[in-house]
């Protein structure tokens, strides 16, 4: 009945032991519930990220969100260019002005920390660990 929670539990101190500031992107939860129904909203996301809020404040750590329309998907995290659209098919592209290809999701995740790091005054942050396992 709980295995999810404590799943949030665990991840949340995972991430809280190994980086300092942690970066979200502000999602559109209801949006994506009118997209994919019941899917978008059994995934806990909220959830999770107050258990993350709650760890990080205790461990001193910090939890930081960049706005939701800063269009992360369709900015090349090489050169700064920005897509005038992206559909969500497609999951990877080719940047016309420094042609570089770039992984949909892999460079969402970059400008997200760029974004995140600026914002924050941290400037430049190191590259994500391996991958959590229980």
């Amino acid at each position: 009945v709980h295995r999810r929670e404590d799943w949030f539990w665990k991840l949340a101190h995972w991430l809280t032991d190994r980086f300092d500031v942690l970066y979200f992107e502000t999602l559109n939860l209801k949006a994506m519930q009118r997209l994919w129904g019941r899917k978008a909203s059994d995934l806990g996301f909220r959830s999770f990220l107050q258990i993350l809020e709650w760890v990080a404040q205790k461990k001193g750590k910090v939890v930081a969100y960049i706005d939701r329309w800063f269009p992360s998907s369709k900015t090349c995290s090489g050169c700064g260019y920005v897509l005038d659209e992206l559909d969500l098919s497609v999951r990877r592209w080719r940047c016309p002005s420094c042609g570089s290809e770039n992984d949909r999701d892999e460079n969402a995740a970059i400008n997200i920390k760029q974004v995140g790091a600026s914002t924050c005054g941290r400037g430049k942050v190191s590259q994500a660990q391996p991958a959590f396992t229980v």
